[in-house]
């Protein structure tokens, strides 16, 4: 009878979509204004072109803002089912949805097989609940969650060698009384595709993993006592004492409490669109995504609260899945009604080979992109010396306060 109720309730959603023609998705928690909405028009565009995403998302939002009532005495599992409800209806169900899926380019009829799948199993722990470095009496205030791959062994051990050392971090020189912080380290990877390789690769991962304690594969859960988590690729250098000092500073910001339920920052993409390019990695055809992006930090780094990361955990379950990761984590914020903070240390757009060699310009910023595992352990080591000429050179503070959709989006969503 629960399914049976479901399957009535969707085909009261998909009605809805269809028949309400001048009905405007409001996010939960967004400013309502006669003006502003705070999504892009042509996300909610009503007519033969609207594409296979859109129409997925769109019923289910309109369940939690057009009949919400219907949802208030439901147990939180609803969220999930109604995601994959959803997606069912391109299995045959429904005749619109499904000629949708067969229009769509093959990489991406591929990828929709896959959206409904939220958990993965986990084939490598790491050595203790927050990776590398914990233990009870090292709460960190800071966990460094590096994205990687099987064959990357090369880049793992530089940034093991260099910034992604999982110890006690002294903060940043120049700062008045000189403190540091805990910081741990886990590595965050998949399988790899090919059979062949996957075995040969899984035994190497496996020894690696005994050596050093510091390897996911494939699944994480927010360590229970951490304040932050900087999520970033193995091609990045980070500036570790730099990035602790700001985290301190916001921790003794009043009320610290408060400001870190939404703490987020990175290099922001505003007014970001799908790249049509087939060729491209990011390739998002028309008949999948119509709209602009919303605001989102690059997925080559951003710093984010736990408590943040837990409430995008909670709203995920009322978001489809995206091919983009960076853009999927923007759409989560935007029902939050958040967008994160630009900080110009992250991979600062004036960052040329001139000025790596300025004696101190590796201590004014956050994060770079790297070349190669050498490149990295070169930057490492620029930051390590120099320590009396830059002794006073500091990253500057975040000052950008929190930057709403309804603020932020309207320059270029309508």
């Amino acid at each position: 009878s629960e399914n049976v109720n479901m399957s009535v309730r969707w085909k009261t959603l998909m009605t809805l979509y269809v028949e309400v023609e001048n009905l405007h998705f409001i996010a939960p928690g967004a400013i309502r204004t006669g003006k502003y909405a705070s999504t892009p028009k042509l996300f909610w565009q009503k007519n033969d072109k609207v594409a296979f995403w859109n129409q997925l998302q769109k019923a289910v939002d309109l369940h939690f803002n057009t009949i919400d009532r219907m949802a208030a005495s439901e147990p939180g599992q609803l969220y999930d089912s109604l995601l994959s409800y959803s997606l069912s209806e391109h299995q045959g169900h429904s005749k619109n949805l499904s000629h949708r899926v067969r229009a769509l380019p093959e990489q991406m009829q591929n990828y929709v097989t896959s959206m409904s799948r939220r958990q993965y199993p986990v084939l490598m722990e790491p050595r203790g609940q927050c990776g590398f470095g914990a233990t009870q009496e090292r709460r960190p205030v800071l966990l460094l969650a590096i994205k990687t791959s099987v064959h990357n062994y090369k880049k793992r051990q530089a940034i093991r060698k260099s910034w992604g050392r999982a110890d006690w971090v002294w903060a940043q020189r120049g700062r008045g009384e000189r403190r540091g912080a805990y910081v741990h380290r886990i590595f965050l990877l998949g399988t790899e595709r090919s059979p062949e390789l996957r075995d040969i690769f899984s035994e190497m991962l496996h020894y690696e993993n005994q050596q050093y304690g510091d390897i996911l594969q494939w699944d994480i859960d927010t360590c229970g006592h951490v304040s932050f988590v900087f999520e970033g690729d193995d091609e990045v250098f980070v500036n570790t004492p730099a990035m602790v000092s700001l985290l301190q500073e916001q921790l003794q910001r009043p009320p610290a409490n408060s400001s870190l339920q939404d703490f987020m920052m990175g290099h922001m993409v505003y007014g970001g669109q799908p790249n049509r390019n087939s060729d491209s990695q990011e390739f998002i055809p028309e008949s999948f995504y119509r709209g602009w992006y919303p605001s989102y930090a690059r997925g080559t780094g951003r710093l984010s609260s736990a408590l943040l990361l837990r409430r995008l955990l909670q709203v995920s379950h009322r978001v489809h899945l995206f091919p983009i990761e960076q853009v999927y984590v923007g759409m989560c914020l935007i029902r939050l009604n958040l967008s994160p903070s630009h900080h110009p240390a992250f991979l600062p757009s004036n960052w040329t080979k001139e000025r790596e060699k300025q004696p101190c310009a590796v201590h004014r910023v956050l994060l770079l992109q790297t070349h190669s595992p050498t490149h990295m352990l070169h930057l490492w080591d620029s930051l390590n010396t120099n320590t009396g000429l830059c002794s006073n050179v500091i990253v500057a503070p975040v000052t950008v306060k929190k930057i709403t959709n309804s603020e932020r989006e309207r320059k270029h969503v309508f």
